[in-house]
């Protein structure tokens, strides 16, 4: 399943954090595609950028947080249909209605994140179970 759309782009990303003596730059131009029906994965040194990134795309930075650029969402239930997640208002119904039933991210310390009583696979097809119509 390959339409030819990227599910999600993120183009030329910056993210810094003000502190004091100026910006901490946490992600630099940062871009990657994530295309439909394709794993895609991001990896990287620890302090990279990978989990500021991520939440960027989730919409849940801190208020400290600046970011530039652009993150896109081509949501395939409705083609055609491109929204900057950066565009959205921070915590409006916008970007809470993608947050977990279109975007998901599962937390980045398994020992608090996952249980050791259930699979892996249990656990991430629970989210899609309960935030998707799963046949």
């Amino acid at each position: 399943m390959n339409s030819g759309v990227d599910l999600l782009r993120i183009e030329d990303v910056g993210i810094s954090f003000a502190i004091i003596g100026g910006p901490l730059h946490a992600v630099r131009r940062a871009n990657l595609r994530v295309l439909p029906g394709k794993v895609t994965a991001l990896v990287g040194e620890s302090g990279s950028g990978k989990s500021v990134l991520s939440q960027a795309v989730m919409g849940i930075l801190p208020n400290t947080a600046h970011v530039r650029g652009r993150i896109l969402f081509s949501d395939p239930e409705k083609p055609g249909m491109t929204q900057d997640i950066l565009q959205m208002p921070r915590d409006g119904p916008e970007i809470r209605a993608l947050r977990g039933s279109r975007i998901g991210k599962i937390f980045q310390e398994p020992m608090t994140s996952l249980s050791p009583l259930h699979t892996i696979g249990n656990q991430v097809s629970e989210s899609l179970q309960i935030h998707t119509p799963m046949a």
